[in-house]
């Protein structure tokens, strides 16, 4: 059975995403009256910060590799912390275009979201038929010896 190992790249159509939306943000606020205009910067640095640590994985806080063992779920974040083991939540997405992977920890929820672009189409076709079909998505079976 195929086990999830995603080694995350950045994603040139999910940055476009995000400037669009920050754009269409920033133009709302703009239509808006002139006593929200001091709005406008804060929407243009969340429009970079996002664009850094979603879009291109720049920051390091940014999730750079997902994988599953036998005692759960793990992520890796760009300056080598690790955080797990994670519980997949029920919250979980699958979607044509995007997965939204859902984890539960003692620190609260994560959510990560994976396009084909990022793990390329055949891997992200897998994921989501394990996502949807494997018996057990908490951790990964070890296999006997």
């Amino acid at each position: 059975m195929w086990i999830p190992d995603l080694h995350l790249r950045p994603s040139a159509p999910f940055t476009a995403l995000i400037v669009l939306l920050h754009f269409a943000a920033a133009v709302a606020v703009w239509i808006l009256p002139a006593v929200f205009w001091p709005l406008l910067p804060l929407v243009v640095l969340a429009g970079f910060v996002n664009v850094a640590k979603y879009g291109l994985l720049l920051l390091k806080t940014s999730v750079v590799r997902v994988w599953m063992t036998e005692a759960g779920w793990f992520i890796a974040y760009r300056d080598q912390r690790q955080a797990g083991p994670l519980t997949l939540s029920p919250e979980t997405h699958l979607g044509s275009y995007a997965i939204r992977l859902s984890f539960i920890s003692g620190r609260g929820r994560r959510h990560i979201l994976v396009t084909p672009d990022m793990i390329g189409f055949h891997r992200f076709r897998k994921l989501q038929v394990f996502l949807r079909w494997a018996p057990n998505k908490q951790q990964a079976v070890v296999s006997p010896q």
